[in-house]
């Protein structure tokens, strides 16, 4: 069976599973793959052991394993839930200043891929304001579409963007003077034209978008992390949102876009360090695990 055979078929079915057994068998999975160690819970444990300067424990990586199967699992159950439920499972208090915030423009968020985003995306189109996003396409075409399509039903409006691809101006265009919450999820760079920062211990390269779309719009940029809580038996995310983030002065050789995502990364780096559990960062970002001839040829292209 291949994945996007799999995926239609969670989809079909995890919304008429009972949440509890839902996750019991996410967690059974996930416990099976972290026995296994493949590769990318490999590197997971080593994003963990950078960003937090420590070894990490083999029941703090299962831990994270578990959450990144949790979020998978509601991800598919998602289309059964109703607006009641759905409101029941995410909890942050600030909702409405951020919604006052856009009374004039969107807002940009800076977010990592943490507990689950999607979760967060239709709680908040549900009952705030517009979401629009870009999403990293994904092969087949047809399991990229399916994924669009299911965003959308939540009350996204979804932009995809293939590794390399240039669709900045498409995303300003997109955005410019809209009432709506744009997240990009911001962790990790995909196009080559990084920027490199101190994440926790250690130097990574993050994504340069949020910082150039807020200066390009002369809108607010705020940056967040999700955790889980388990609470009354149920796996609930909390949002942690910084508030808005001023631009700061760049230093001598630093450009503005530098500057700004420097200082977003330096503010929701204190609640990624606390909550680094249900970062599901399973690829390479630290520049002490990137290949130092492609990472040369990606600034080359990037410059």
């Amino acid at each position: 069976m291949n994945r996007e055979t799999l995926f239609r078929w969670a989809w079909m079915f995890a919304p008429k599973v009972p949440q509890s057994i839902l996750m019991g068998l996410a967690h059974i999975a996930a416990d099976a793959v972290s026995f296994v160690n493949p590769g990318s819970v490999r590197q997971l444990r080593r994003n963990y052991q950078h960003l937090l300067n420590r070894k990490v424990t083999s029941a703090e990586v299962r831990a994270g394993v578990r959450s990144y199967f949790r979020c998978y699992a509601q991800q598919f159950s998602l289309p059964g839930w109703s607006t009641d439920y759905l409101v029941k499972m995410l909890e942050y208090p600030k909702a409405q200043e951020l919604r006052a915030l856009m009374n004039d423009g969107p807002v940009i968020l800076a977010l990592t891929h943490s507990a689950n985003w999607d979760i967060a995306g239709a709680w908040y189109a549900q009952g705030y304001a517009p979401i629009i996003t870009v999403a990293e396409k994904l092969e087949p075409e047809s399991l990229f579409k399916d994924f669009v399509e299911f965003r959308e039903s939540l009350g996204m409006e979804i932009l995809g963007a293939a590794p390399g691809e240039h669709i900045f101006d498409t995303l300003v265009d997109l955005t410019r003077g809209r009432t709506a919450l744009v997240p990009l999820l911001a962790d990790r760079d995909i196009t080559g034209r990084g920027i490199e920062v101190q994440l926790g211990a250690a130097r990574a390269l993050v994504a340069a978008g949020p910082a150039a779309l807020a200066l390009r719009l002369d809108r607010p940029l705020i940056a967040g992390h999700m955790t889980y809580k388990k609470e009354n038996g149920a796996w609930r995310v909390h949002a942690h949102f910084t508030d808005p983030i001023e631009p700061p002065e760049p230093r001598v050789g630093e450009t503005r876009v530098e500057a700004y995502t420097r200082e977003w990364v330096k503010a929701i780096e204190p609640a990624m360090m606390e909550g680094f559990i249900d970062w599901h960062m399973m690829q390479k970002l630290f520049i002490a695990d990137l290949d130092p001839e492609r990472l040369r040829r990606a600034r080359e292209r990037a410059q």
